[in-house]
């Protein structure tokens, strides 16, 4: 991977906190290397982040990442501020995480909280931070969110996912952040996933900011056209989705 890019976790922090919106690739979304590469392309475009998943076979994935990582490259030098950010997620255990930080991602998001209960849960960040990647395990419960937020050995990751965030539905994330509601986690980014889309994505928004914590919202609602049409891979589409998901996604503002 000796292309001249360096992964820095406080850049994928930067460009997350801008954009806000990550928009998550299923299996329903790319079958071949080359959909992954087009529909990466496509979102990167939109200006969005995209990340990839472990649901997506890894041999697929290792093959686009030959190509991405040269286009993000490529990217970086002409647009140092903003290149072609590569996140993966689903990952949910040290064996994909391994595989994740060989193949190059910037950003590495997880489902829960224990990497499959496979080593100690806070093993997840020392990982992503030795290998210089931006980091997000998820959580469900108030004592899998604490886990994370409150630590007294500066492991904090960086940034809390909860999935699945559907269950909770916008006013249940709300009420789920209250309780932790301190000057010290002003700003934490938190990354609600599942029932995430064009209608709930302002309200996680609202809820999340009003609790003094950050919104970054993972959805794969941009990429609804593609599955509609069943158009797997297809720029054009991939384009078109993204477009008309930006004109009708209405951000939340605070007052």
């Amino acid at each position: 991977m000796n292309d001249g890019y360096t992964r820095d976790p406080k850049r994928v922090e930067k460009l997350l906190r801008e954009k806000g919106v990550v928009v998550v690739m299923g299996r329903d979304h790319a079958k071949t290397p080359q959909d992954v590469i087009n529909t990466v392309q496509g979102i990167y475009e939109a200006g969005l982040i995209a990340e990839v998943t472990f649901r997506i076979p890894e041999e697929v994935l290792k093959e686009a990442m030959s190509e991405l990582r040269r286009r993000r490259a490529d990217s970086a030098k002409v647009r140092p501020g903003d290149p072609m950010l590569l996140g993966v997620g689903s990952v949910i255990n040290p064996r994909e995480l391994d595989a994740a930080i060989e193949m190059g991602f910037d950003m590495i998001v997880g489902p829960d909280s224990g990497m499959g209960g496979c080593r100690e849960r806070i093993d997840f960040v020392k990982m992503v931070r030795a290998a210089k990647c931006f980091g997000v395990p998820g959580s469900f419960s108030p004592s899998e969110f604490s886990y994370f937020l409150e630590r007294d050995d500066g492991l904090e990751p960086d940034g809390i996912k909860i999935f699945n965030a559907s269950i909770y539905g916008p006013s249940g994330i709300g009420a789920l952040l209250a309780p932790y509601q301190r000057e010290r986690h002003t700003g934490k980014m938190i990354m609600p996933t599942g029932g995430v889309n064009v209608k709930t994505g302002p309200g996680f928004q609202e809820q999340i900011s009003k609790r003094g914590f950050c919104p970054v919202l993972g959805m794969s609602a941009p990429l609804e056209l593609v599955t509609e049409r069943k158009k797997i891979g297809d720029l054009d589409t991939v384009r078109e989705s993204l477009a008309r998901f930006k004109a009708e996604f209405q951000p939340y503002q605070r007052a």
